[in-house]
């Protein structure tokens, strides 16, 4: 008797809050990670938005091809110019900031 009561709470609930007609308690935990995984998502995004987030961006894809550049260029190495290109584009965009359709 005691887990029909439990079981019209839950459904009661789950109408109320709008989360639709739930199964069972796996649906709940479907839902928790789909909110967790929204949240991580956005939370990423927020990162990458911000002007550091950027900025690390940035220093690593133009590290990258500061990188392959040296491995083509003769005299130059490889990593000294990845570093440099890094180290410069990560500088750079903290300076002058990220361009505006970032923050869009």
């Amino acid at each position: 008797m005691a887990e029909d009561d439990i079981e019209r709470l839950l459904r009661e609930v789950a109408e109320s809050t709008g989360s639709g007609s739930s199964t069972g308690p796996s649906s709940g935990s479907k839902d928790v990670a789909r909110q967790a995984e929204t949240s991580s998502t956005a939370s990423a995004l927020r990162l990458a938005r911000s002007p550091v987030g950027f900025a690390v961006v940035a220093g690593a894809v133009i590290g990258f091809a500061g990188w392959v550049v040296g491995l083509v260029l003769p005299f130059l190495g490889a990593g000294s110019m990845g570093t440099g290109a890094a180290f410069g584009a990560f500088i750079t965009v903290l300076v002058t900031g990220a361009p505006r359709w970032i923050s869009r």
